[in-house]
């Protein structure tokens, strides 16, 4: 970047280190007041023998671990709530630190030497591909990027506490070191989560909560930003709109959620609707305050004067009466998001016909990106639905219609045939008055009529193409479908495991050979695909996933265009690399060349939401991030891969995942992880409104679900799912493996999130949790941690560096936490021990600090699920 920024930069770490200092004290301070001294002391003492655990210091680990026993529950719950309170402190001196060096480095640019990843390099990029500006701006103007909202267990934060943070850092930029103080002691005195399970009314409440803060400022900086960095590279200035739209799953993703009920799909749009509605109102109020122009001072278009009529107040001021009249129709519900953008255009080329184009620049046009972003509803929400209970649903409407006595009897193929023919009537099949039956379809039809603001409706675990054709069916029983029209949303298969993604290119194939569906995707633009990360990685392990992935992006991306359809992806990434995690903008730039047209999705959930959108500045970083790859990606350019990296890969995988699945059929594998990991406590206790197992017990994998999978091993420092198995690479030659990782992006960016979760893995810590598992199944974690080592020593060796050796901030950040993450292992180990103890379960105050733990190593790791 240049040699001004880097003592700048130095100068900020300085500052971070002076400001973790300042809130670790500041947090000493708290405990003596709240918890006493005698408890100050037992944290330092803790917390010094984790420290000299970490310098090698082993009588310190023995010392810690004798300590730790003695400990009374709620000197445990107190010791875990205190270090975990250090990181929610932590966490907001490293976010602050970040904002500092972004505009450093903001500053510090120039068009002949942009910063890596950001819209000044964006539009270098685009210049040196030959494209006019024109050609960018209609490039840019078609992107769509949907961030698609999700719950997830891990961040079940109270939002009094994030009040707290977004305070506190309020309070460090005004330097008033008593009121930090004061907002310390609030903090560390309240309460860290609710005391019941939260209900899916909590979670939506607490899922959008980043929608109408931060990146309510966010997305207007980010058009201004693309804007200013095209006209510094062009010498022009372009007119964008926001490529950036939001949609929600919460409150209409029932995939295994039985709170996820209509009236829960109702309350969800209501809220969003609700919260939207209040901050456009707000945003209309004040240009009415602003807008002060005088019809004697300033020529009046027609078309502004004209909007203002019906509205007594402000005479002789004609922008402010046309705001008033825009508010007044938003507030009796009269108004859309199209007439308001319509609207704004209006007021807009008024106040550029009389030379005030600044002024429209400055107070109309944050406005229009916010309601091209969010519109009235925020962010529409999509129902996802697992394909058995859609099929369950159509059997009854079938049976009772006279379509069908057995619809599920029949083999796929003539489910297909039948759902086809009956589609092409519309007529209805329930009788005038006919209850549903069955709960499948009670469910399936409330939550259509409950469901407003249409995103799209996610079919997961789709199979066949009578899985989509369902949703067509029901779709028309509430009035949506017409024969030979699209519906007004679309139909996403939803294609997650290993087999699933390797037959995903025939069941699209199908589809768009089935009449009904092809007549959809016409009549939508192209086809939306849903790519799940998490249960091909627990079914195929992290290797094989990835390339399963990989590959099956390619291929349905070949089956649209040869049906002339565009094949739009909605990737459900996770936090953790296991799950796809990772840097978002350096996984788009890893799709398959020619896979990524102007529309993708992404899903966003857990500790990233915090991580990326806890600041408005960071929130612009990270989309601009984004923006970066995708503009690139979309327009079809990429490394294509050698077809001997493609054949070697190939047959690592197949290594990879036979060596993965024979981990699972280990004897005693399942026994040893129920024992070693606290995943029956993650799904006992209330850390999230779904259900972590999909049976009652874990005896195959099958049975588990793929966050608290993933959880589970995160929790006890292993992070298993995001690296097994990859020591099948050994039998590739060294050198091959070092050619694909410089040259081929896929290949180095999942090594690379390999390495995030080996460098967050920790074998002296994992190995605690031996003490809850029987002698007989030690061996186990021992074969494990022999595999670990190598994969370390495989990695190092193929980067020819060490793991981390171009993630330096997270290297650094890993350093500042582990002393204070383990302490909470360490008192964890104890807690599960006494919560597993006859009567340990019935006791509250355990099950509460045994939670709280499970919190805290999430908030310490950052990327837990």
């Amino acid at each position: 970047m240049g040699g001004a920024v880097k003592p700048a930069k130095e100068d900020t770490f300085d500052l971070l280190r002076a400001e973790v200092d300042l809130l670790g004290r500041l947090l000493g301070e708290a405990i003596r007041a709240v918890s006493g001294e005698r408890f100050f002391a037992l944290v330092e003492e803790v917390r010094l023998l984790s420290k000299a655990r970490r310098q090698g210091d082993e009588g310190a680990r023995a010392t810690l671990l004798k300590r730790v026993e003695g400990l009374s529950l709620e000197e445990a719950e107190a010791l875990v709530r205190a270090f975990t309170h250090y990181f929610h402190l932590v966490n907001l001196a490293e976010e602050r630190h970040r904002v500092r060096v972004n505009r450093l480095r903001a500053q510090a640019e120039t068009p002949e030497s942009p910063r890596p990843e950001g819209f000044l390099a964006l539009a270098r990029a685009l210049k040196e591909r030959g494209l006019s500006l024109e050609e960018v701006e209609a490039h840019l103007n078609r992107l769509e990027l949907w961030l698609t909202f999700t719950a997830h267990p891990t961040e079940t934060r109270r939002r009094t506490l994030r009040h707290h943070l977004e305070k506190l850092q309020e309070e460090l930029e005004a330097q008033d070191r008593s009121r930090l103080a004061a907002r310390v002691a609030l903090l560390y005195a309240t309460e860290e989560v609710r005391k019941a399970r939260p209900t899916v009314e909590d979670e939506i409440k607490g899922g959008l909560y980043y929608l109408p803060t931060t990146l309510w400022q966010a997305v207007p900086r980010v058009v201004e930003g693309l804007e200013a960095a095209l006209e510094k590279v062009y010498g022009r200035r372009p007119r964008l709109k926001s490529p950036v739209r939001f949609r929600s799953w919460i409150g209409g993703d029932r995939d295994g959620n039985p709170f996820v009920t209509p009236e829960v799909t109702a309350f969800a749009a209501r809220y969003a609707r609700q919260v939207a509605r209040e901050r456009f109102l707000l945003e209309l109020e004040n240009l009415v305050r602003d807008l002060s122009l005088s019809e004697t001072k300033v020529p009046v278009p027609r078309g502004v004067r004209e909007g203002g009529e019906g509205t007594e107040r402000f005479p002789g001021e004609p922008y402010r009466r046309f705001f008033a009249r825009l508010y007044t129709r938003l507030e009796k519900g009269e108004a859309s998001t199209e007439e308001l953008l319509r609207a704004l255009r209006v007021a807009e080329e008024g106040l550029a016909s009389v030379g005030l184009e600044q002024v429209a620049a400055s107070f109309l046009r944050p406005l229009e990106a916010r309601l091209f972003a969010f519109g009235l509803e925020l962010a529409p929400l999509d129902l996802r639905e697992e394909s058995g209970k859609l099929l369950e649903a159509a059997a009854e409407l079938l049976r009772v219609g006279g379509g069908h006595p057995d619809f599920l009897s029949l083999p796929p193929e003539a489910q297909e045939a039948l759902l086809t023919e009956e589609l092409r009537s519309a007529r209805p099949l329930l009788p005038v008055g006919h209850e549903p039956q069955g709960e499948a379809l009670r469910v399936a039809l409330g939550a259509f009529r409950a469901w407003r603001d249409k995103g799209a409706h996610v079919v997961s675990m789709t199979h066949h193409p009578g899985d989509l054709l369902a949703v067509f069916l029901l779709a028309r029983e509430v009035g949506l479908y017409r024969p030979g029209a699209p519906l007004p949303l679309d139909v996403v298969p939803l294609f997650e495991t290993l087999e699933d993604l390797h037959r995903a290119p025939e069941v699209l194939t199908r589809l768009l050979q089935n009449p009904v569906f092809l007549a959809h995707a016409r009549g939508r633009g192209g086809v939306e695909i849903m790519i799940g990360y998490s249960d091909s990685n627990k079914d195929a392990g992290f290797l094989a996933a990835n390339l399963a992935l990989y590959e099956a992006q390619e291929a349905l991306a070949k089956v649209g265009q040869s049906f002339g359809l565009p094949v739009f992806f909605f990737h459900g990434r996770g936090t953790s690399t296991a799950r796809g995690g990772g840097p978002a903008g350096r996984a788009i730039a890893s799709l398959p060349p020619r896979s990524v047209g102007h529309r993708i999705r992404l899903t966003e959930q857990g500790e990233a939401l915090a991580d990326r959108y806890s600041h408005p500045e960071l929130a612009v970083r990270h989309l601009e991030q984004l923006l970066f790859h995708f503009a690139q990606a979309a327009l079809g350019e990429g490394v294509e891969p050698r077809p001997e990296w493609r054949e070697a890969l190939w047959q690592a995988g197949e290594e990879s995942m036979r060596r993965y699945r024979a981990l699972l059929a280990q004897e005693g594998f399942f026994p040893f992880f129920e024992a070693f990991t606290p995943i029956r406590e993650i799904g006992e206790l209330p850390i999230a409104s779904r259900p972590v197992y999909r049976h009652g017990r874990v005896r195959e994998i099958r049975d588990l679900r793929a966050i608290p999978w993933v959880m589970a091993w995160t929790q006890v420092r292993l992070l298993l799912p995001g690296w097994y198995g990859l020591t099948a690479l050994e039998a590739l030659p060294l050198d091959l493996l070092r050619r694909m990782y410089r040259e081929w992006p896929f290949f180095a960016t999942t090594l690379e999130n390999a390495a995030m979760a080996l460098a967050k893995a920790d074998l002296g810590v994992a190995e605690l949790y031996l003490r809850l598992v029987p002698e007989k199944l030690h061996s186990l974690f021992h074969g494990l941690a022999q595999e670990y080592q190598k994969t370390v020593t495989l990695l190092e060796s193929i980067f020819q560096a060490p793991l981390l050796h171009n993630q330096r901030t997270l290297e650094r950040q890993i350093a500042l936490r582990n002393p204070y993450v383990d302490p909470i292992n360490f008192v964890q180990v104890e807690l599960l021990r006494r919560y597993r103890a006859p009567g340990g379960r019935e006791d509250e105050a355990l099950k509460k600090a045994l939670l709280l733990s499970i919190l805290g190593v999430a908030a310490g790791l950052r990327n837990a699920g």
